[in-house]
Order: C-alpha cells, then sequence, then structure tokens
C-alpha cells in the first residue's frame, strides 16, 4: 500500500485517522498487509504454537486495538518461520514488531488470547467493549515491570566485560544458592534456565596475544564479533581466526559498539537506533575500501544487512547499504571463496572425521542460506545431515524469559531434540549462539560451532 500525503487544508476523515496506524505499520515493516490472503501457513509453522494469521488478519479488518492486546503479538519471539514457509513472502513477524513499536514498545496492561477473539469458524468475532481491569494501577504497574524486565536484560550484554575479568568467581556466584531464584523474582529468568559460563580469558584478550598464523598476503577482514563469542564461547572466536588466517587473511576485530540486537529483540527501536549510528561510519570506513566484514552468528551479522538500512537516519543510509553489500556470514564468505577457487585450505580425509548433524539458524534460514553451511561442512570432508526443523524454542532472549521458558522447551522438543536423540553417532553442529545453549541444556550433549568444525577439520 503506498503512502498517501494530505493536501494543504485537508482534514482527516475519521476513516483516514484510523487508517494512518496501519500504514504506519506496512511503511516500518516494509510489508504488504493485503498480500496476505490466510491460508494460516504462517500459524502452522509456528514453532511457538502461535496464531500470527490472526494478529495479521486484525490489522486488514483495522482492528489495531484488539491487535496490540493479542498475546500472540508480544509472545512472538521473531524467529521468522513464519516468513520462511510464507508462500505470498508477507513476514507476520515484521507486521508485528512494527505494531509493537507503535507506542515504544509497552505492552498493554491486559493480553486477549485467540480463542477470545475467533468464532467457531475461526473468523474475528464482532469487537466488544475492552473489559476494565479490576483494579487499574495493579495492570499498570505489570506493564512497567515486565517493561523494565525487558530492558535489563536487553542491557544484559554490558556486564559481561565485568563478569569475564571476574571469572570463575562470577560462575561460582551464579550457582550460590538463591540466585537462579534471585534471577527468576526480578530479571524475569526462568530458574531452570542454565546461565552460559563466562570465560576467564576473553577472545578479545586471547587475540591481542595471539602469533597470526599466516603472512595475510590477502589483505584484511573485519570480524565482526559479539559479546556471546568474546566473553562466554571464545572459542568460536580463537577458531574463525586459525581459519581466516590460514585462508591468507589478516584478522582486524571491530571496533564499534554492540550490533543493538538485544535491543531489537525487546522492541527496543532507538537504543538499537544509537547503535546503528555508531557502528555504521566505522565500518563503511573499511567496507568502502572493498574489505569483507565478516561474522560467525547470524542474528548479529545479519543485522548489518536487514535492520541497519532501516535504523539510521537518512544521511546514513547510503553508508549502511555499502556496509551490507560486504557482509558476509563465514559460511557464506568461505563458499564464496572456493567457488572461486581462492579458498586454499587442505583438510583431513573425510574417513578420520566423524558424521555431523547440522541445525541451521532462523535468521540464517530467513534472510541468507543455510544450505551454505552443510556445502561448507561437507567441503571440509564431514558426512552432514542437514536438520531442517523450525526455531530450536530459544530465539535469544525469548527462552530465558519466565514467561515464555515453557514454550521454548516444547518448541525444542517437537522439532530439533527428537532428531538429536535419533543420531547418537553424529556431532552436533550449529551456527547461533542460541541453538547451542538450548540443544547443549535440553539434550545434554557437547555442540560446536561451525567454524570449530571446520577449523578441526583442517590438517
Amino acid at each position: 500500500m503506498t503512502q498517501q500525503t494530505l493536501a494543504p487544508g485537508h482534514q482527516a476523515t475519521d476513516h483516514e485517522a484510523e487508517d494512518r496506524p496501519i500504514r504506519e505499520i506496512e511503511r516500518q515493516s516494509e510489508q504488504n498487509l493485503w498480500a496476505c490472503y490466510q491460508c494460516g501457513r504462517c500459524t502452522a509453522d509456528c514453532p511457538f504454537s502461535l496464531t500470527p494469521s490472526l494478529a495479521v488478519r486484525l490489522l486488514q479488518l483495522g482492528q489495531l486495538d484488539e491487535a496490540r492486546k493479542l498475546a500472540t503479538t508480544w509472545d512472538c519471539a521473531s524467529c521468522y518461520s513464519c516468513q520462511t514457509g510464507c508462500p505470498k513472502g508477507v513476514s507476520p513477524a515484521r507486521l508485528m514488531k512494527a505494531l509493537r513499536a507503535l507506542d515504544g514498545g509497552q505492552a498493554p496492561a491486559v493480553f486477549t488470547r485467540p480463542a477470545d477473539l475467533l468464532g467457531r469458524n475461526g473468523d474475528p468475532l464482532p469487537l466488544q467493549p475492552a473489559a476494565r481491569p479490576r483494579w487499574a494501577p495493579r495492570a499498570r504497574l505489570a506493564a512497567w515491570t515486565r517493561r523494565m524486565r525487558a530492558h535489563a536484560l536487553a542491557s544484559m550484554p554490558r556486564a559481561f566485560p565485568l563478569m569475564s575479568a571476574i571469572a570463575p568467581l562470577s560462575n561460582r556466584m551464579m550457582r550460590l544458592p538463591g540466585a537462579r531464584q534471585l534471577a527468576h523474582l526480578v530479571l524475569g529468568v526462568h530458574r531452570d534456565r542454565q546461565l552460559p559460563k563466562f570465560a576467564a580469558q576473553s577472545f578479545p584478550a586471547w587475540f591481542a596475544r595471539h602469533q597470526p598464523l599466516g603472512d595475510g598476503r590477502r589483505g584484511a577482514v573485519i570480524l565482526f564479533h559479539d559479546e556471546f563469542m568474546d566473553y562466554n564461547y571464545p572459542q568460536t572466536g580463537i577458531a574463525v581466526t586459525e581459519i581466516l588466517e590460514r585462508a591468507g587473511y589478516r584478522v582486524e576485530l571491530f571496533r564499534g559498539v554492540c550490533c543493538g540486537r538485544p535491543m531489537i529483540s525487546k522492541g527496543f527501536e532507538d537504543g538499537a537506533s544509537v547503535c546503528a549510528v555508531k557502528n555504521v561510519p566505522i565500518l563503511h570506513e573499511a567496507a568502502s575500501q572493498g574489505v569483507y566484514i565478516v561474522g560467525c552468528e547470524p542474528s548479529c551479522l545479519l543485522t548489518l544487512r536487514d535492520e541497519y538500512l532501516h535504523l539510521v537516519p537518512q544521511g546514513l543510509e547510503a553508508q549502511a547499504r555499502v556496509v551490507a553489500s560486504q557482509a558476509f556470514l563465514i559460511d557464506e564468505f568461505l563458499v564464496m571463496l572456493h567457488a572461486k577457487g581462492e579458498l586454499k585450505l587442505t583438510f583431513r580425509p573425510a574417513d578420520t572425521l566423524r558424521p555431523v548433524l547440522f541445525h541451521g539458524h532462523c535468521h540464517q534460514k530467513a534472510f541468507a542460506d543455510a544450505t551454505k553451511s552443510v556445502q561448507l561442512l561437507e567441503l571440509a570432508g564431514y558426512d552432514v545431515e542437514f536438520l531442517n526443523a523450525a526455531c530450536c524454542g530459544m530465539a535469544g532472549l525469548h527462552g530465558f524469559e519466565k514467561r515464555h521458558f515453557e514454550a521454548s522447551r516444547a518448541a525444542c522438543e517437537r522439532s530439533v531434540l527428537p532428531a538429536v536423540r535419533s543420531r547418537p553417532d553424529a556431532d552436533l553442529v550449529i551456527m547461533g549462539v542460541s541453538c547451542r545453549q538450548q540443544i547443549e541444556q535440553f539434550a545434554a550433549r557437547p555442540v560446536r560451532h561451525l567454524v570449530e568444525a571446520v577449523r578441526d577439520a583442517i590438517a
């Protein structure tokens, strides 16, 4: 739907005033709301058993308030499984994200469940006046508490450098009696969720001291590293550095701030925009000279190719497009080099490697190509089975929250865990840190990142 402007002196009609928020949602999400013909594929594909098709239908009917109150709108993890399977290319996740952002990410005091809006034939029921909470201050307090918890979770990576600096003390503190209960009550992190341990030696500390494995003859590559790589899983950063150096590149760490993905996931678009405005000029300086930007975490790297194009002000849009054109996931980058005949790596004999079960990241499936990871593993000599399942259920911060924990576990049990149990002979390989945390907790098996598997296969 195209955006219309009013002529000078024109007074907006009631219909135009009601339609304006819907048009704003379409503009922010870059979706054609009317391309959806309610086939229900997105609801059938939703790993969390939500009703994204109902949220879209309410928007089509102009029932903005009911769409905002719909529990699905706020329980959506933005895994983009709905977008991946839509035959018309519509993304209900993007529409709901734009809907949540309308009032600054402020959740309503009262949620509506799908059963309250649908008749026996599945059509939306006529709207009734919204029920007033028995005690409005309590409802407002609950909404404020949810927002503060969301902001605290989104800001949590800022504490990672300190927690890593005092490790292993920080890890012992998290295991103290009552620590999980405190996180449950204050931050809304479920008491049964295993928190990732902090590494005593961070990846940036290792990188500053390491001796490069190559001469860097092919020039520089910017490694777009993330907080989990830096402070929880430095082995991922070490592995990708060694691969790139052996491939002839000089690895340089990105010196900006967090990509803003945690803020985006909790609906704080303004905070994410601040990150984008700081990072884009730094990245553009290298990207404009043809330097590649390579990342291992799909949700972080793909932020450069997707959200940054919309988060920066108009004056930085051209720079953001240049950055996006030079940003690659590590599997995309290495497969591209191989296709050009420029990947000079020697791998061990295939019969010395264990078979691999690979689980792709949801954002990787929606905005990139997870089969590139399979191609890279096969190139390294692995016998690979692609676990083409829906979201593992973690979806970043989503699976940590107590209100989503059971749905997160159920989503993993429906799609990922049965396949994992069926292959006790295979090593488990992933691309996303969320997938790693989820599978390690519920399958109780070791998991490696793609780059660790590739590095281990190099002769």
